[in-house]
């Protein structure tokens, strides 16, 4: 799951929605001409990566893959959603705030415990793009919040504890050449 269907999950559920009104950007759904409902849509416009890292967790051995493990890719970052809340009523203009009262609930919080990212101090404004809609006269208002994620990849991979290899060293006092050859090591 994404952080948009995490703010997706928290304002549908804190603000009353049903499913068919409120979506992830870019979906390519429209408003019907003659409805006087209420709509939301959010969508990540920006994400800076931060770190990324990869780990190895052993997987308890089987007869039939002996030696293996999982890898467990994560990145880290800060993305910019964006959420607009529209309507061709007054709904949008008068039920705005609830996106901020929505965002900063219990519910939400426990949504960002349970998924592990953070949304940060909430905006001071909300932007009125009502103009983008040209004549069709809906009310829109835009809201970008910031939130920090993490993103998992967890993928089966080989484990090697077992290899021929020959070291090289050098000695500090000397210009002599110490081979080593780990095999024939007690």
């Amino acid at each position: 799951m994404q952080i948009e269907e995490y703010i997706v999950d928290i304002i549908r559920k804190e603000m009353n929605l049903n499913q068919q009104n409120i979506w992830i950007h870019s979906q390519n759904r429209k408003i019907p001409p003659q409805s006087q409902e209420l709509y939301v849509t959010v969508g990540c416009v920006d994400f800076l990566p931060i770190s990324s890292k990869s780990r190895f967790k052993m997987v308890d051995a089987t007869q039939t893959k002996p030696e293996y493990g999982t890898e467990i890719q994560t990145v880290y970052g800060r993305a910019s959603i964006q959420v607009d809340i529209l309507s061709r009523s007054i709904e949008a203009r008068q039920r705005r705030a609830e996106l901020l009262m929505a965002l900063n609930s219990f519910y939400s919080k426990e949504v960002q415990d349970y998924h592990q990212f953070r949304i940060f101090e909430l905006p001071s404004r909300f932007i009125n793009t009502s103009g983008l809609e040209g004549g069709s006269e809906i009310n829109r208002f835009s809201l970008i919040i910031r939130a920090m994620i993490s993103e998992d990849k967890v993928k089966e991979t080989d484990y090697y504890d077992t290899f021929n290899a020959r070291i090289l060293s050098q000695e500090v006092k000397t210009d002599e050449i110490v081979l080593t050859d780990l095999q024939n090591e007690p």
